[in-house]
């Protein structure tokens, strides 16, 4: 059922925040019926904190290694839909085991569709709009050409959730042609 060249089972989703990566894996992984890991609550559970937690107190490259090591511990779990940071991508190693465990899929939705979403959410330690909304745009645009790199890209826009996932499911050959 895997297409071949990928050697992992996990569907890895990246995309920015706000993209829907928990919402859409959660469906995909339902569909599927695999694990689902939001690998930002994986971390925050083995570490007994929150990520704003980690960042305040330990910066964001403490937390970015954290991301590595969880990464490396899926290499023994049963199939997984595992939904990432928005920034898992900017480390080289993050993305050589992505690409090593699975699939990695990117949600691709356009920065002004991101914006009221992340508005809207609050509470993420690098997008909370306090030094400005620009900055955090400046941001999507550095990590755009690393999210490009995912062996599919979905572009979301207009699409629910089930819709998403549907797609993905489609696109990997885990679902008939019919989308049955």
């Amino acid at each position: 059922m895997r297409e071949a060249g990928s050697t992992g089972p996990h569907i890895f989703l990246t995309g920015f925040m706000a993209a829907g990566k928990t919402t859409v894996g959660r469906v995909l992984a339902e569909h599927l019926g695999w694990t689902f890991i939001d690998l930002d609550r994986a971390i925050e559970e083995r570490l007994g904190t929150s990520i704003p937690e980690i960042f305040a107190r330990q910066g964001e490259e403490a937390f970015r290694r954290q991301e590595t090591l969880s990464l490396g511990l899926l290499a023994q779990d049963q199939p997984a839909v595992v939904a990432t940071g928005g920034g898992i991508v900017g480390r080289d190693e993050n993305r050589l085991l992505m690409q090593r465990l699975g699939r990695v899929v990117f949600l691709d939705l356009p920065w002004e569709e991101l914006l009221p979403r992340l508005q809207a959410q609050g509470g993420r330690p690098l997008a909370t709009g306090v030094q400005g909304w620009d900055s955090v745009q400046r941001l999507y645009d550095a990590r755009r050409p690393f999210y490009l790199q995912a062996d599919l890209r979905i572009d979301c826009r207009g699409l629910s959730p089930l819709e998403v996932a549907m797609a993905i499911a489609k696109k990997l050959n885990f679902c008939p042609e019919d989308g049955a």
